[in-house]
């Protein structure tokens, strides 16, 4: 039995081609843990380097707390499921279940012996002697099933195995696998494609895109508040509808015209206005959601046009046509034979269950964020949050990066990182508790900043709630607490950010200004403010542009930014760290022993790109006289 751990772990492929981004995941023992996405968004991939199939990039992968990125997939104690079947067709299945048994040279009697409870487990007892085409398609699943059982491993790894089946043996095999993870109470991670076997086995789901993580939580969970609006229409069946909307206040009460039409306004519940994000949202346009489930016919003064009604036993989908919008509004009821294609009909929107979604970054706007983003300033080794002024933490300032000191930025913390109990390490800051929304899984608690406007929340224990109204001490954990821009890039690195201190020295020739530093010379016009001698050179993180090939180190003479293209330093990255738009580059510097830290824009990768030069413009750096 193990917990599995993964840190900021990445795939990139020949050519600079990102599979999987900065995830990070921590898998308790015995959980049941499902990867779902679309095909290509890196969730096998993912998998595979768990398994030791696939080389980790970049990142950490810990197993029962023991480092695994360069131990040999035989000896990390984890059983893997295919897709295919993978079963020896001369062998029978009781040979299929011992083979790997033998090949490590287990005693005969425990062969036996673990391959029997493997099969009465599994109810395929009285297959054992057949081989494996005489089996059904749910049948081999077992045999496949059983072949890792009896190894009796630390973590179990799925890779679609249903994937083969036809649907009523997967409804079946779907329960047969979940039984089978109570039964051995083993860790499990599962891939899987389909939403429904996600939200039915597992204990917690991961929902990928394009490689990146895009919410962790339990099913309920990420049904009821999804963090953008990828997982919002990704999960559900059928999906939610989204609709375009215009934010507006009315004496006082906040509604929202759709599709951009006067006949089409809906009012929000007081409690829902408040859980806005941001009232820089009103008066603009945002997408609303609703989930066909939450949508009333024959109610309500919303017209639509039934194009389509489907009858399905126990309930009714209606797809409609709603004014100024192209696509169809889908309805879900239970069963009514009373409503039929071709006919105009009203509806009304269960305002309780609305959903809200920036136009432009997708993120939901409404209710319980994925993360809060709270105003903060950062001077010296202080955080500026609203009227508070609270010391930053010594180890947390040496993964800020330069940026993170200019302007206003945010302090991003997922709500289930934040707590009211005293935590170790934490960033304690002083909140008002305004009100509490109730969840299936948890309560959501809204909180007020002194001087910020607008809400917060954390996730708090169904039945736990702490006076309202009054004034509380709240922790956020450094190792969760993320520093952003404005425009979401991160500014807080995974690992130490170098000083970029190097020795130099100063010389001056006809009117030009030589500085000799990392074994190289730099040469600007002359400075008279700076005198010849010894001095420490610091390069700003963001002010280098990188120079990957003697073509374009040729080309800076035709570019009216680099007045002397020649001036460069020559590095050799060994890591980076995304931060959205921008890169952090970790590299070795050619003729000094020193390493720094340079941001990037992220259309380039070191990974793709190992060895390249960096162009130093003269605001690049400061000079610091040696005493």
């Amino acid at each position: 039995m193990a917990d599995v751990s993964l840190k900021h772990v990445y795939k990139v492929y020949d050519g600079g081609v990102r599979a999987v981004n900065d995830f990070e995941l921590d898998i308790k023992d015995k959980e049941f843990v499902v990867f779902v996405g679309p095909s290509g968004c890196g969730k096998s991939t993912t998998l595979r380097m768990i398994a030791g199939l696939e080389e980790i990039t970049a990142g950490q992968l810990y197993i029962d707390g023991e480092l695994m990125n360069d131990v040999e997939p035989k000896n990390r104690d984890i059983a893997m499921v295919f897709q295919s079947y993978a079963l020896y067709p001369h062998m029978t299945v009781y040979q299929n279940m011992a083979f790997g048994l033998k090949l490590r040279h287990t005693p005969k009697e425990e062969i036996d012996e673990r391959v029997k409870k493997a099969a009465e487990i599994l109810e395929i007892s009285e297959l054992l002697s057949r081989k494996p085409k005489a089996l059904s398609g749910g049948q081999r699943q077992r045999v496949a099933l059983g072949r890792t059982i009896v190894r009796n491993p630390k973590v179990f790894l799925l890779d679609e195995p249903l994937s083969n089946l036809d649907a009523k043996l997967r409804v079946a095999m779907r329960s047969e696998i979940t039984k089978l993870h109570h039964k051995l109470q083993t860790t499990f991670i599962y891939v899987t494609h389909d939403q429904t076997e996600a939200m039915t086995m597992g204990n917690r789901i991961v929902v990928m895109k394009d490689g990146f993580i895009q919410q962790v939580d339990t099913p309920i969970t990420l049904f009821e508040d999804p963090c953008n609006l990828f997982v919002a229409t990704f999960l559900g069946s059928p999906q939610m509808n989204i609709v375009k909307a215009e934010l507006f206040l009315e004496k006082g009460v906040l509604k929202a015209k759709l599709n951009n039409s006067d006949q089409q306004i809906v009012t929000f519940p007081e409690i829902k206005a408040k859980q806005l994000a941001d009232k820089k949202y009103i008066g603009g346009h945002v997408l609303l959601g609703i989930r066909p489930e939450h949508v009333k016919p024959n109610e309500g003064d919303l017209k639509v046009y039934v194009e389509v009604v489907e009858h399905l036993g126990d309930e009714t989908i209606l797809y409609t046509k709603m004014e100024g919008r192209g696509e169809q509004f889908i309805v879900k009821i239970p069963f009514d034979s009373s409503i039929h294609a071709n006919e105009e009909i009203n509806i009304k929107l269960d305002m309780n269950h609305i959903y809200m979604f920036d136009k432009e970054t997708q993120k939901s706007i409404m209710g319980i964020p994925h993360e809060d983003m709270i105003p903060v300033q950062i001077k010296d080794d202080v955080f500026v949050i609203g009227k508070q002024k609270i010391k930053i933490d010594e180890e947390y300032q040496k993964h800020l990066l330069d940026q993170a000191y200019i302007g206003k930025n945010y302090l991003a913390i997922k709500p289930e990182y934040i707590s009211l109990d005293k935590t170790p390490n934490s960033l304690k800051i002083t909140a008002k508790l305004e009100f509490i929304e109730e969840k299936t899984d948890y309560d959501a608690l809204y909180f007020s900043l002194s001087g910020i406007d607008g809400y917060y929340a954390l996730k708090v224990k169904k039945n736990t709630h702490p006076k309202l109204g009054d004034e509380a001490e709240i922790y956020l954990p450094y190792a969760k607490l993320v520093i952003r821009d404005e425009e979401n890039n991160r500014l807080n690195s995974r690992e130490i950010v170098y000083p970029n201190k190097f020795d130099a020295r100063v010389s001056k020739k006809n009117g030009q200004m030589m500085i000799s530093v990392a074994g190289t010379t730099l040469t600007y016009e002359d400075k008279q403010e700076v005198e010849e001698g010894e001095y420490d050179l610091i390069f700003k993180q963001d002010q280098l542009k990188p120079l990957f090939n003697k073509k374009l180190l040729k080309s800076g003479l035709k570019n009216p930014e680099m007045s002397n293209p020649h001036n460069v330093i020559k590095v050799a990255a060994y890591d980076e760290d995304v931060l959205g738009k921008k890169i952090l580059a970790y590299v070795a510097v050619s003729g000094s022993e020193n390493y720094a830290s340079f941001v990037l824009d992220n259309n380039f990768s070191v990974y793709k790109m190992p060895k390249f030069s960096l162009y130093v413009p003269e605001d690049a750096f400061t000079l610091v006289k040696k005493q």
